[in-house]
């Protein structure tokens, strides 16, 4: 496993893959500049993560919420394999097994689990130590906001409101969004940090800890839902994304409006949200049949 714990480090790399195009390769400044393009997104990503297999589906997964076309798709995944091939050639790293990198040859977004499902899966933690309750929280406030699992673990306790009952995300772009805490996150929040408190006893401002009390980081944050979606014996493949996914449709077919649920999602375009609308098509005919005169 090749470990890249610094962001300039995996730039640095990135800028040494595309002079290696340019000039050994030969390829057009064009394809150079989309490649580059490509890795600087994975950069962005990873932030200071390892370069990993597991990682880099998730990169792929995580892109799957944009409304990339097939080719863009395809054109990203030939971008890192390639890069990954460059560094294995290298000796001073470790080889990848790229040949297992999945690609998802569509825009299809992951399944959406219902609020029965979503509810089994906070309910199967209970507040009785601080994993238990942290896992509950941490289920809870990715479904209850619909945030990314990287504006998960972002979260510091400085952006909770309490009284207000509001909570600030750091999204994509260091852009900041306010989402508001729902009665029953509520209620698992004041659970969970008196929980919290008792664990660690210092000013640690983060949210979520892992039990070794560091800042839990994406991966294992995956691991948790994995593992819950496994013990209540779902059939679905489940990840973080499936519950931002799953908070989207439900709020659709709620009848939540378009426009709100792009500023709830943090998308900077509505055709991003659009997607989603995909899912709902069933719901939103049969609002259709029922309201609209001329059905």
């Amino acid at each position: 496993m090749l470990k890249m714990n610094i962001k300039s480090k995996i730039n640095h790399l990135i800028g040494s893959f595309s002079d290696y195009l340019l000039f050994q390769k030969g390829l057009s400044q064009n394809t150079v500049n989309s490649y580059t393009s490509d890795l600087m997104k994975l950069s962005n990503y990873l932030q200071n993560e390892e370069i990993s297999k597991t990682n880099i589906d998730n990169f792929f997964l995580d892109m799957s919420e944009f409304n990339y076309s097939v080719s863009t798709m395809k054109r990203m995944h030939s971008s890192v394999k390639n890069f990954l091939k460059y560094l294995n050639e290298n000796k001073d790293y470790e080889s990848i097994n790229i040949s297992d990198i999945k690609l998802k040859s569509s825009n299809k977004l992951p399944e959406i689990l219902s609020i029965s499902e979503i509810e089994k899966m906070i309910n199967f933690y209970n507040h009785e130590d601080y994993l238990q309750s942290r896992n509950k929280t941490l289920i809870d406030v990715l479904y209850s906001t619909g945030c990314r699992v990287s504006e998960l673990c972002d979260i510091n306790l400085s952006d909770i409101d309490l009284d207000e009952k509001y909570l600030k995300l750091k999204g994509k772009g260091s852009k900041h969004r306010i989402v508001p805490i729902g009665s029953k996150l509520y209620k698992n929040l004041i659970e969970y940090l008196n929980f919290r408190s008792l664990f660690l006893q210092n000013k640690e401002n983060v949210l979520f800890l892992s039990k070794s009390k560091n800042k839990l980081d994406r991966t294992a944050v995956f691991r948790i839902i994995k593992k819950t979606a496994k013990a209540i014996s779902l059939q679905t493949d489940v990840y973080p994304h499936t519950l931002r996914h799953s908070a989207a449709t439900h709020m659709l077919e709620g009848g939540c409006d378009l426009r709100t649920v792009q500023e709830f999602l943090g998308h900077s375009s509505v055709s991003t949200t659009q997607i989603y609308t995909k899912v709902t098509k069933e719901f939103l005919e049969e609002a259709f049949i029922e309201s609209h005169p001329r059905s």
